[in-house]
């Protein structure tokens, strides 16, 4: 597979290395402002990140084209320096981060986030098409679910799903990652669906991680974590 290059423009995700898969982790934005070779300058992350992260390896990861196909790429990194005053245009100063890659872009697991098998009557609930499906896991940057295979669903198509959380409804666009046929299920008429969430709503991700946090803390009480 031919790896696409970063190009200036690019929305990043961004997340600490050695936070990865957990519960705890904190996930960023960031926009591409300029590359010179490994050295990476980007906007100031969301949320912020100030002097006292320098130095902290970090997993850059960011969506390309691919053919038909959307596909998420991503490299470890480093920040290495905060720039109080960038100048992105004439008379426009911002900060920025740099960062410094240290290993080639490749494919990788758009699922980085921690994620949790919910019980059947926790908070967190998706519908798609006002059906109820249900959770296999969930994260802050995605699900997979159980579908009808009445529902024509292929990687790289986009899907509308509503998530509920306790009384808070969100709707929510999703683009289709990976699409299976169970083979130890006794009922032929099921898929398991992969989804990607495409949003920026912080109330969104709060609400989620929140009812993520949760549920963590009642299995673990229970002693099925």
């Amino acid at each position: 597979m031919k790896i696409p290059e970063l190009k200036i423009g690019t929305n990043l995700d961004i997340v600490f290395e050695n936070e990865i898969n957990k519960s705890n982790a904190h996930f960023m934005k960031a926009l591409v402002y300029d590359i010179e070779d490994r050295k990476i300058i980007i906007s100031q992350t969301s949320p912020a990140l100030n002097r006292s992260f320098l130095n902290r390896q970090i997993m850059v990861s960011f969506l390309s084209k691919m053919e038909s196909r959307k596909l998420r790429f991503g490299f470890p990194a480093k920040l290495t320096d905060l720039i109080k005053d960038y100048e992105i245009a004439r008379q426009q100063i911002v900060e920025a981060l740099v960062l410094t890659q240290y290993k080639e872009s490749e494919p990788i697991d758009f699922r980085m986030y921690y994620r949790i098998n919910p019980p059947a009557q926790s908070d967190i609930n998706l519908f798609y098409k006002e059906e109820k499906v249900n959770v296999i896991n969930i994260s802050v940057g995605g699900a997979k679910v159980i579908c009808p295979q009445d529902n024509l669903l292929r990687p790289s198509d986009k899907v509308k799903f509503k998530l509920v959380i306790g009384r808070l409804v969100f709707n929510l666009e999703n683009r289709v990652c990976d699409v299976a046929v169970p083979d130890d299920s006794a009922n032929k008429n099921i898929q398991h669906v992969s989804v990607e969430f495409e949003h920026n709503n912080k109330q969104l991700e709060s609400a989620l991680s929140k009812a993520i946090l949760e549920i963590e803390r009642q299995l673990i009480c229970e002693g099925k974590l």
